[in-house]
């Protein structure tokens, strides 16, 4: 998504519905349809890191795939409403895709106000975190879940 908002527009068909015909009802319903798609896909995003570097998102899914240790950097969340151009509410859940110490660091103090850095040990280790006032809130879970520190 582009821009601090999305905007969902919708088409609504104007009179009685059922004067029209079938295939403009079916057209207006497939291009809403896409719409819903669109928006709702915009509003979070996915990578796959397989090297060592920064998370490029703030909200969706990252799936650390590296092969040895991968050392990540997360940018701190823009504290205040998206409104506003802030992250607040946004998530964003980092989950370890193979099995080694991969870690992901933050400027100091904010995973939870007190650490920077995530450490995972297991396959399916993950931490969600959801954005405030320019902190990461954080949950961890996972076969082992992964461990929080401030180096």
């Amino acid at each position: 998504m582009s821009g601090n908002t999305a905007v969902l527009k919708l088409d609504k068909l104007a009179g009685n519905l059922a004067n029209l015909d079938a295939a403009t009802r079916q057209a207006a319903q497939d291009a809403n349809l896409d719409a819903i798609d669109g928006f709702l896909s915009s509003m979070a995003g996915f990578e796959a890191d397989s090297a060592s570097g920064a998370i490029a998102i703030k909200e969706g899914v990252a799936l650390i795939t590296k092969t040895t240790a991968a050392a990540m950097t997360l940018a701190a969340p823009r504290p205040g409403s998206r409104a506003s151009g802030g992250d607040d509410g946004k998530r964003l859940k980092i989950i370890a895709g193979t099995a080694h110490a991969h870690t992901v660091t933050t400027p100091a103090n904010k995973i939870n106000a007190a650490d920077d850095t995530i450490t995972f040990a297991a396959v399916g280790d993950w931490v969600e975190f959801v954005a405030y006032n320019g902190v990461w809130y954080a949950t961890l879970g996972g076969p082992t879940p992964a461990a929080l520190s401030e180096v």
